[in-house]
């Protein structure tokens, strides 16, 4: 291993460190400044090792570095959520993963029934038989969540990246990581995989059709029941 490829090594490592510890809440904006070579010490690392997980840090909207002063952590309404890693970071810790999930599901009721409107008269035709084939491979899977998650996750990337809008096309990634950790979930619910399959397919269909009022009346309607799902979790995760 080259010194080059150590150093990257050790500045992801203290990326994924820090990160946690300031997701968690470990460390906040209210605490002390990170001082440079404290974190050396900390880790063993290198001052460009550290300068370089630094950087990473302040690109995710996590930190910011002042001259004199060190690397200040940032307020949590000034991180980046959409950054795959956080979210990852998010999801697997249990004080911030429930809030998460349940910020997705007011998101997604504002953004997934529009965009299924918009999606049923801007997609193209490989995008419908995209929402079709996932759909199918729901269907083919209902008994195995593993394999049957992937699809459904799918759909609804299809369904943003359809919309024909930059903007939402480039929130596809990171929404289908956050709903793939809400489907882990829901689909916990009794029954809930299986009853939820029609309103899949009516929004696929309303798409194909290219009827924008079906499309977004089928996807609030799935959305409700997914929230219902959701609502049963945490009741049951509260209860334990």
């Amino acid at each position: 291993m080259t010194s080059d490829t150590a150093s990257l090594n050790i500045a992801q490592q203290i990326v994924d460190s820090l990160g946690r510890r300031i997701v968690r809440g470990d460390l906040t904006a209210s605490g002390p400044s990170l001082v440079e070579q404290d974190i050396m010490m900390e880790y063993g690392a290198s001052r460009n090792a550290v300068r370089e997980a630094v950087k990473t840090l302040a690109g995710k909207n996590l930190v910011r570095s002042e001259r004199r002063v060190g690397t200040i952590v940032q307020p949590a309404a000034a991180w980046n959520l959409f950054d795959p890693q956080i979210i990852d970071w998010m999801l697997s810790d249990d004080s911030t993963s429930a809030e998460l999930l349940k910020a997705l599901s007011e998101l997604r009721m504002i953004v997934e029934p529009a965009a299924a409107a918009l999606a049923a008269e801007r997609a193209t035709h490989r995008q419908i038989l995209e929402l079709l084939d996932c759909y199918d491979g729901m269907c083919a899977h209902v008994d195995d969540d593993e394999r049957a998650i992937p699809y459904d996750v799918r759909f609804h990337e299809t369904l943003l990246e359809a919309c024909g809008n930059p903007l939402l096309r480039s929130l596809a990634h990171s929404f289908g990581l956050l709903l793939r950790a809400n489907f882990k979930l829901s689909i916990q619910v009794d029954q809930a995989f299986l009853r939820n399959l029609e309103d899949h397919l009516m929004i696929a269909e309303a798409v194909r059709d290219r009827d924008p009022v079906r499309a977004r009346q089928a996807s609030i309607t799935l959305l409700r029941k997914n929230e219902k799902d959701m609502e049963e979790v945490r009741a049951a995760s509260a209860a334990s």
